[in-house]
């Protein structure tokens, strides 16, 4: 399911909404933590940003693992396989990291509420899941930049 599509691997259509869309859902969510008064703008954003971050993530996981059993397949002779696992370790940190940014983002999201709402919760939840979600959003950011930075290099390698 996550290995070929009308010819092309998954994984090399999918790692650019990750590359694309987890850099802008964490920016957005960052911003919904950091300035209440925008919250009632970016509520549906942030909450579709991180569905599109985490779903995102997690197809693009499953299917480099597909892709890297193609590879290790056909192309074995010229693939740096010490540059392909660290790509791929630091891809299942961006899986991990995505997953909890969506759930957390979803969960402050749903407590968190604009600042005119009236809400039963106290302020210090809402400062605890705002933490969360942008150390959750940094955690993505960063390390979907490292995997992306990886992979890129394992396709690039010796063809400059």
């Amino acid at each position: 399911m996550f290995d070929i599509i009308l010819g092309l691997p998954v994984h090399a259509l999918v790692i650019h909404v990750v590359v694309i869309l987890v850099p802008m859902a964490a920016l957005t969510a960052i911003a919904y933590v950091v300035r209440p008064a925008w919250r009632r703008v970016l509520r549906w954003p942030t909450a579709v940003g991180a569905v599109v971050a985490g779903g995102s993530a997690f197809v693009a996981a499953q299917s480099g693992e597909a892709l890297l059993t193609r590879v290790s397949q056909v192309r074995a002779s010229t693939t740096n396989f010490e540059l392909l696992s660290t790509h791929t370790e630091w891809g299942g940190r961006a899986r991990l990291f995505c997953l909890a940014f969506m759930v957390l983002t979803l969960v402050a999201l749903w407590f968190a509420r604009p600042p005119r709402e009236e809400s039963p919760r106290g302020h210090a939840l809402d400062m605890l899941l705002g933490t969360l979600v942008v150390l959750s959003a940094t955690a993505a950011l960063v390390t979907v930049v490292i995997a992306g930075h990886a992979g890129s290099t394992v396709v690039w390698t010796g063809l400059a």
